[in-house]
């Protein structure tokens, strides 16, 4: 756990959030100062000390959870209930804390309250950087986090804030780009998530809108094997029977696992990935006649949290888990408007002013936060990819006893995890409902 100090401070001149950064002269610093740029930004919070913030581990982790479950169920609201569905809340808390982390007032509250209700900016911050970290710094499987950030200079002739650019590229090792928005552009930030998401993504945008005043996007991509590899006689064909009732072949993991989970609405199992720091959580609805998404939709951070309280080694947990590969997006517009992210969309009300000051007097606010995910499990381990975007305009936007056996038979549909399991974090959080 990080030491930390909060600083809270009413008011920040462009030259006061992250002290050791300003003081390199990088080549960017230079060509900034040669802008002459000459303007107060107004912030709620100093972020200059980040490295030192200290923080309620437990607590924002149980929030993050809570948080993870309510974004699922939301996202699940408007999807068919026999869709196979996959997001990241790492990959959405990234790319809305880079966001949050130029806003004021209400819009900062709310966004702060969408991962944290009540949470000093500061420490969820830092919460975020931490689980960064670690997975940056993974080992025993391929697993990486980037954050990249665009600024349409036909609307933001100075660029970004200095000292924005400053703390998302010293906590969130942002790449930064400046340029006229163009087709040229699309074609940049796609190529970009593409090589971030080592080749599961390749493509977020169809275009871009002209009104579109700067583009934030983060990437995660995960490539594990499993810790126990298995054996050609533990895969087999076998039925599964799909969410619309329809049964198909599939080839089946079959195998005895060692942790069996169980909750009044699920069972489960986990299987490791090398290293053990990573694993897939297997969550089984106990009620065979409803979808995954009907299960996940009303399991939330409570349930979860008695979920893997549960775990035991006392049985000989028989599984089946069927090799599978999907792509999911969608746009969270709905979601984190009906989760409370209002203000942050509206062109009069949102204040992103420690971001940059758009030209002519308009005012920053989102216009859309994509998602994308991708997935592959099959006999050797899992290959999973996300990567969220928020486009930000400068003008209208739209509203957006002896040893017992317990079975579970992933034969029919089921949710997963993809958990960092130090924390029991849901990094990726989806359903398989054939």
């Amino acid at each position: 756990m990080k030491n930390i100090t909060k600083k809270i401070t009413a008011f920040m001149m462009a030259t006061a959030l992250l002290s050791t950064a300003c003081t390199r002269q990088t080549t960017r610093e230079q060509e900034r100062n040669n802008r002459n740029i000459d303007v107060e930004f107004n912030t709620t919070i100093d972020y200059s000390d980040l490295e030192q913030c200290s923080y309620n581990e437990n607590q924002l982790s149980d929030d993050y959870n809570a948080y993870c479950f309510a974004m699922m169920s939301q996202v699940l609201a408007n999807e068919a209930s026999d869709s196979n569905v996959m997001i990241s809340p790492a990959s959405i808390m990234f790319a809305l804390d880079m966001t949050s982390a130029g806003a004021n007032g209400e819009t900062l509250r709310q966004i702060v309250d969408l991962f944290s209700e009540g949470a000093d900016p500061l420490e969820q911050h830092a919460f975020a950087a931490a689980m960064m970290d670690r997975i940056n710094e993974s080992e025993d499987v391929e697993f990486s986090c980037a954050n990249a950030v665009w600024a349409n200079e036909t609307f933001l002739s100075s660029g970004f804030n200095p000292d924005y650019e400053d703390y998302i590229q010293e906590y969130f090792d942002a790449e930064i780009n400046e340029e006229a928005f163009g087709p040229a552009t699309v074609s940049e930030i796609n190529d970009w998530v593409d090589e971030h998401t080592s080749g599961m993504i390749d493509q977020v945008l169809d275009q871009i809108d002209p009104e579109t005043a700067a583009v934030l996007v983060n990437a995660i991509a995960f490539e594990g094997e499993w810790a126990s590899q298995y054996e050609d006689y533990e895969v087999n064909e076998m039925d599964f029977t799909n969410a619309d009732g329809q049964t198909s072949t599939v080839q089946m993991l079959c195998r005895t696992e060692n942790f069996y989970f169980e909750n009044a609405e699920a069972t489960g199992f986990i299987n490791y990935y090398e290293g053990g720091q990573y694993a897939f959580l297997v969550m089984l609805p106990t009620d065979e006649s409803v979808s995954a998404n009907e299960f996940l939709m009303n399991f939330d951070g409570d349930d979860y949290a008695e979920f893997v309280s549960s775990r035991t080694n006392e049985y000989d947990v028989y599984t089946r888990l069927p090799e599978f590969e999907y792509d999911y997006d969608t746009n969270l517009n709905d979601v984190l408007e009906a989760l409370g992210v209002e203000t942050a969309f509206d062109e009069d009300d949102a204040d992103f002013s420690g971001i940059a000051i758009p030209d002519n007097g308009l005012n920053l606010c989102i216009s859309d936060v994509i998602h994308k995910t991708h997935i592959e499990l099959d006999r050797n381990g899992t290959r999973a990819a996300a990567v969220t975007v928020v486009l930000m305009d400068a003008a209208g936007c739209p509203m957006p006893d002896e040893t017992q056996i317990r079975e579970v038979y992933c034969d029919r549909p089921f949710a997963y995890a993809i958990v960092d399991t130090s924390t029991m974090n849901p990094i990726f959080l989806g359903t398989y409902n054939g």
